[in-house]
């Protein structure tokens, strides 16, 4: 009986044996001659947000601003970008070419506008401005004068006040012929040089930054002027998901579209003046007819959400900004897509 057992046993340890050899042959052992994969070695892009598009003023390029440190200029007609810069030190928060295109303007949230040359992107100088925080620029006339929109320290110790400041023949000033609102808006004419504001309160006031006539409220509508824009003589106004337009000359609001029970931020309008482009915070942008309101189009290329959207100025194309960091160029004359391009991928 001892015998067999015995037997029994050695048998047990020799199929152990056997199946710890066949398991280990089954181990991927790494070897000398082994090349590791060197896409697991590149470091994965990095993609920031489109948060603002500005074309040129003669619709030949763009430039791009990416979550708040990364621009980049890209010419429309396709290809690598034009030049590109990280911003390690300060904060961008706001881009607009001047009316030439051969200057750039970068709004900072540390009190500086930054003038850029489009083609290098290397600073050429700063303006200091009592705003801190900026939010808008706009080109008044040529590279002279600019007039921006930004919380304005306040130094009564009271909440920052959000205010135009104008910079024009080296003196910052701020726009004394303007009621005190608090503006969150703000648009000029390209033709005219008017500038409307949008108050938080529903006031649209109108003035010539460069006149010292007195700046008028034009209407009075009941909610904060989210986005503002010119189509013609005719001003476009977003508030609470509803699309005005508004005639300045009257005094009146021509009619009020209710478009979206969202924000929306983003209005171009189409050269012809009949279609409306617009973003709610979705991955599609709307293709609105002026007259009835009614949808023509969904202009969709990714299931990204939309962030930013601009319309260049001859009307020929549609940039989109999402917030993966891609922009789609549309051709609006046919709705179809130019290039994706992928100005937010550090």
């Amino acid at each position: 009986m001892p015998a067999i057992f015995s037997i029994v046993k050695s048998v047990f340890v020799l199929l152990t044996a056997v199946a710890a050899v066949f398991s280990a042959s089954q181990i991927d052992y790494p070897t000398a001659k082994a090349t590791p994969n060197p896409e697991l070695l590149k470091p994965s892009g990095l993609a920031l947000k489109i948060s603002q598009i500005q074309f040129s003023p003669d619709s030949k390029n763009l430039a791009v601003l990416a979550g708040d440190r990364f621009i980049s200029t890209w010419p429309v007609a396709g290809g690598n970008p034009t030049a590109s810069i990280l911003m390690a030190s300060i904060p961008l928060t706001c881009i607009e070419w001047d009316s030439t295109g051969n200057q750039l303007y970068l709004g900072t949230s540390k009190s500086q506008i930054l003038s850029c040359n489009p083609a290098t992107l290397d600073i050429q100088f700063r303006i200091h401005s009592d705003i801190e925080i900026i939010q808008q620029i706009q080109s008044v006339r040529g590279s002279e004068s600019l007039i921006s929109l930004g919380n304005h320290a306040n130094f009564n110790g009271k909440f920052p006040e959000t205010l135009p400041q104008l910079w024009h023949d080296d003196i910052h000033s701020r726009p004394q012929n303007i009621p005190n609102l608090h503006y969150i808006s703000m648009i000029k004419h390209a033709e005219t040089g008017v500038v409307a504001l949008g108050a938080s309160t529903g006031e649209l006031v109108v003035f010539n930054p460069l006149s010292k006539t007195e700046g008028k409220v034009i209407v009075k509508i009941n909610s904060p002027i989210d986005g503002l824009n010119w189509s013609g003589n005719t001003l476009i106004a977003t508030s609470e998901g509803k699309i005005h337009l508004i005639d300045p000359s009257n005094n009146q609001v021509i009619k009020t579209i209710q478009i979206s029970n969202r924000l929306i931020r983003n209005v171009g309008i189409s050269k012809d003046e009949k279609t409306f482009f617009l973003s709610s915070g979705s991955s599609a942008v709307q293709v609105i007819d002026i007259n009835s309101g009614a949808l023509i189009y969904k202009l969709a290329s990714t299931d990204e959400m939309i962030s930013s959207i601009a319309l260049s100025p001859d009307g020929k194309t549609l940039a989109v900004g999402t917030c993966q960091g891609h922009v789609t160029l549309w051709n609006t004359s046919d709705f179809q897509i130019k290039s994706i391009i992928p100005a937010g991928i550090n």
